[in-house]
């Protein structure tokens, strides 16, 4: 009576998320290779005029001893202007003349989509320009960019460009190849059509209840494929004169584990009821450093004495160990650090000299300057930039503090970052360092996906295939009668 109950409950949920669980894997073959688009940070400070700074700097309407959070001076319509993040939101100041800059006119908004599609190598001309409040590609965070403009081009490649109109950046970007690829890759992975993300709730809430009753169905599913090895005639494998059967058998109960892998680990992804989560040992304020805007100020006049790289996009605020810093950063990716003095090269004897005088668990770690990427600090698809300082603190979490050793910025993996990193790069997308070197990665994923897929799909036929036949036997039995 057990089992019946028990491969009825798999039957009838299998209905479902069998075909759900199928579209998962079907689409991670197109995600391996197309995530969902997201405009890079090279693909945006390429977009940008050179940095000109002789029109710096007019008397803002902000105070010297304001703090700057996440700020950076960059061009806007031919003049320098600096982006910062105020509790009302993201402000943006020209330069120039001091005054805040206001929501862009059309022309204004024409012109930095035509900047951005000329420095990422989009050819054609603007084939239609309007204001959107969201849509399947700036659905996430339309919020926060309005108004949003969207500006078509008429290229091959059919590019799509998102400038937020109150402070003139670029947001987003697409082309025809990420959108088709993304309907088939991404969007079904994820549940993420429009109509769904725009609820962020709602959407958390099915994708952790979907992966969850998922991996309920994967469990029942291996439980009677290991009680039910041996049919009733006693020979092993049962279902030989139903081949399709006899594959999900064999798939479901081997092929079984790697299932539950992926989608638990899909469900641990999303964190839920905060599971992943736990109190850090040090949080950030203990490597991060302030800076005003009097601070960069100071800064700016070295940067303006300095001949500038036409490369030169933008200067990024990157106060370290309580010393004010700007980035300079180019269209290609390169950076270089300057300080109150001119060019400042980061120096591991300025690191640790920071770290004694912040004391505690920082003046106690060991510092190791990384040649070559270890389990935390590591590039997959995308490279990450070597040499690193890495930071071992002695907190019960072992808690990891990567230093970019042109920057300073501090990446901080704890506890929770730790968890998340084995679940979701390692479990979920099999980033493992012994089989991180492509093609070896492209070949085990694809092999087991391929097992994981067939297994899901036969697991999705079945069922529909015999809850038809049941209601088929319904529809009878009422009529009989």
């Amino acid at each position: 009576m057990v089992m019946k109950t028990l491969i009825v409950i798999h039957r009838y949920v299998g209905v479902v998320l069998g075909v759900l669980m199928t579209l998962w894997c079907v689409s991670g073959f197109v995600m391996m290779y197309q995530p969902y688009p997201a405009t890079s940070q090279q693909e945006r400070l390429a977009g940008l005029e050179p940095l000109d700074l002789a029109q710096c700097c007019a008397e803002l309407a902000i105070p010297d001893e304001t703090p700057l959070a996440n700020a950076r001076i960059e061009m806007l319509g031919g003049a320098p202007v600096l982006r910062t993040v105020g509790e009302a939101g993201p402000e943006t100041y020209n330069l120039a003349t001091g005054a805040a800059v206001t929501p862009l006119a059309e022309d204004a908004v024409r012109q930095v989509a035509l900047n951005y599609a000329a420095g990422n190598s989009i050819a054609g001309d603007i084939s239609d320009i309007n204001t959107i409040h969201n849509d399947q590609w700036s659905v996430q965070s339309a919020r926060r960019w309005q108004p949003l403009w969207k500006v078509a081009f008429n290229d091959a490649a059919s590019s799509r460009v998102y400038v937020n109109g109150k402070t003139g950046e670029v947001v987003q970007d697409t082309n025809g190849h990420e959108r088709f690829w993304t309907w088939l890759g991404a969007i079904p992975h994820w549940l993420y059509p429009t109509v769904l993300r725009e609820n962020t709730q709602l959407w958390n809430e099915v994708v952790i209840w979907s992966s969850a009753i998922g991996c309920f169905l994967v469990v029942t599913g291996m439980v009677i494929g290991f009680i039910r090895l041996r049919g009733k005639s006693g020979n092993w494998w049962p279902y030989r004169n139903r081949p399709i059967w006899m594959w999900h058998h064999v798939l479901g109960t081997f092929a079984g584990v790697l299932v539950l892998t992926w989608t638990f680990s899909g469900l641990m992804t999303m964190s839920p009821w905060g599971l992943l989560e736990s109190e850090p040992s040090i949080r950030r304020e203990a490597v991060a450093s302030q800076m005003t805007w009097g601070d960069a100020r100071a800064v700016l006049a070295q940067a303006q004495a300095q001949p500038t790289s036409p490369e030169t996009r933008a200067l990024r605020v990157a106060p370290f160990m309580d010393q004010p810093y700007l980035i300079a950063q180019t269209a290609s990716g390169n950076s270089a650090r300057i300080g109150v003095n001119g060019p400042t090269p980061l120096t591991q004897s300025e690191l640790e000299r920071g770290l004694q005088e912040r004391g505690g668990f920082l003046a106690t770690a060991k510092l190791d300057v990384l040649s070559q990427e270890d389990d935390y600090y590591y590039g997959h698809k995308q490279p990450v930039e070597l040499p690193v300082y890495r930071l071992t603190l002695s907190d019960p979490d072992q808690t990891h503090v990567y230093f970019n050793a042109t920057t300073g910025d501090a990446r901080i993996i704890d506890a929770t970052g730790k968890r998340y990193r084995w679940f979701e790069a390692g479990l979920h997308s099999l980033d493992f360092s012994f089989m991180r070197a492509r093609p070896v990665w492209d070949i085990i994923t694809l092999i087991l996906l391929a097992a994981v897929t067939a297994a899901c799909a036969t697991g999705a036929w079945m069922s529909l295939t015999r809850v038809g036949q049941d209601y088929s036997r319904v529809r009878e039995f009422f009529r009989r009668k």
